[in-house]
């Protein structure tokens, strides 16, 4: 199949790229600044810059496609309005080009019912906008990223001190995924087109606390690590600090991630504790397990990738 890759050039999109030329299909990788992305030389990769506002190159790419991956930037962080009219722009371009499935990579868990978690509303509303183009559109909707812990300020703590920190209660039970496996059920997904208008909650094969993960990791990485369970105020706070002199609305963001970890920690419907037992039996995907993942992927070098 002819796929074109949305988002490309990040984590994510990088993940199924991967998957997808492995897979033998035609990868078009799609981001607004794209570098050349090699898989290995048997599997080559054709790169292209669209920018979301430019209609007539998004017609372009899209057409001869087979299926389209969407993977769009977070509005925690950035501008709303450019990333819903990007999905706007690629479910009419996908009618207009009679491509036969999206498959939307929501990259956070979206609850059916409304938290006022501005974070997860945009992500709605990008999924209803590309449902409305007419395309037929299968959401895969992704729990907490194992690749976190090798990012940003979950790392300093394992590499530096041997401890993992996260904004987790000691109760949390957490379903970690990881970026190969969500690619993974992606590709799986379209060949599934009578999954359309299905949303799949998807998390990994293990669903543990803080504590359980920290000994999982320990014994892939063969050390003894440590845990803290990070308060939400905490968290907040040091992500608040972080943000200082970035140009940004630091009081809105941190509200609403005050709001958004409160959610995940207290709900009572624990949005990061998926069962994925039905998932693999419909997408028949082998998923990875945390020590497995672990084993590819250290916080001490950049070995392993999948």
């Amino acid at each position: 199949m002819r796929v074109v890759v949305f988002g490309a050039s990040g984590v994510q999109g990088r993940h199924q790229v991967r998957v997808l030329a492995r897979a033998g299909h035609s990868v078009v990788a799609i981001s607004r600044n794209p570098q050349p992305l090699v898989v290995d030389d048997k599997y080559p990769v054709t790169t292209t810059a669209a920018d979301f506002t430019d209609s007539a190159a998004i017609d372009s790419v899209l057409h001869g496609a087979d299926r389209i991956f969407v993977n769009l930037p977070s509005t925690s962080f950035n501008q709303a309005g450019p990333i819903l009219a990007a999905a706007k722009a690629i479910g009419s371009a996908a009618k207009k080009a009679n491509v036969p499935l999206i498959l939307f990579n929501t990259s956070m868990p979206v609850p059916k019912e409304k938290q006022d978690i501005k974070a997860q509303d945009d992500r709605r509303e990008m999924k209803k906008l590309l449902r409305e183009s007419g395309v037929p559109v299968i959401s895969i909707e992704p729990v907490v990223y194992l690749d976190n812990l090798l990012e940003g300020w979950a790392l300093p703590p394992i590499r530096d001190r041997n401890t993992v920190v996260y904004c987790h209660k000691p109760s949390l039970r957490v379903s970690w995924i990881c970026h190969h496996d969500v690619a993974q059920l992606m590709a799986a997904a379209m060949h599934r087109p009578d999954l359309a208008g299905r949303d799949f909650p998807v998390g990994g094969p293990e669903t543990v606390r803080l504590s359980e993960l920290a000994a999982k990791l320990s014994r892939a990485w063969g050390r003894e690590l440590s845990y803290e369970n990070q308060t939400v105020a905490d968290f907040c706070e040091k992500i608040g600090k972080s943000m200082q002199g970035r140009g940004l609305d630091t009081e809105t963001i941190v509200s609403q991630m005050f709001r958004a970890y409160t959610y995940y920690n207290e709900a009572e419907d624990e949005p990061f504790n998926v069962d994925m037992g039905p998932v693999v039996r419909d997408l028949g995907v082998r998923l990875t397990g945390i020590e497995e993942w672990a084993a590819r992927r250290s916080p001490w070098d950049d070995k392993g990738y999948f």
